[in-house]
């Protein structure tokens, strides 16, 4: 279980192994739709800044929260709970006001919490969220 650095994750939720990759977000419970799950912190840091970073953060935790900005933890040390949920083509769950991240659905008890982090900004990467509408290739 990763513990909290920079970030926010609900109460309801731990993280675990993942079949998509490595580490997930999962419910302890059943949560109901709209309910607040993560939210992201860290730097904020511009493209140049996030391109100086070890390529395990840079590539993997910097979220664009701003064309050139970049919302990233500078350390390995700074990774938290918040920064394994992973990407899905079909995600459970969206992403609002940036940084926030809330179920759009009814999510079970054991289900993996995940999000569309797709961005026309990014670098194409090969999916392995495994959904049946899955794009194969998506931009991060």
């Amino acid at each position: 279980m990763r513990k909290r650095v920079n970030g926010y994750i609900s109460p309801n939720t731990e993280t675990r192994s993942s079949t998509i990759h490595g580490l997930g977000l999962f419910a302890k419970k059943n949560l109901k739709k709209g309910v607040v799950v993560a939210g992201w912190g860290g730097k904020i840091l511009t493209k140049q800044e996030v391109q100086k970073l070890p390529k395990i953060i840079g590539n993997n935790y910097a979220l664009e929260v701003y064309p050139g900005f970049y919302l990233a933890e500078t350390k390995k040390s700074e990774i938290d709970a918040s920064d394994f949920i992973n990407h899905s083509c079909q995600p459970n769950c969206e992403i609002v006001n940036t940084i926030i991240m809330r179920t759009k659905q009814t999510i079970k008890k054991d289900e993996e919490l995940t999000a569309d982090f797709s961005s026309p900004h990014g670098k194409k990467t090969r999916c392995s969220c495994g959904t049946q509408g899955c794009k194969i290739f998506v931009q991060f």
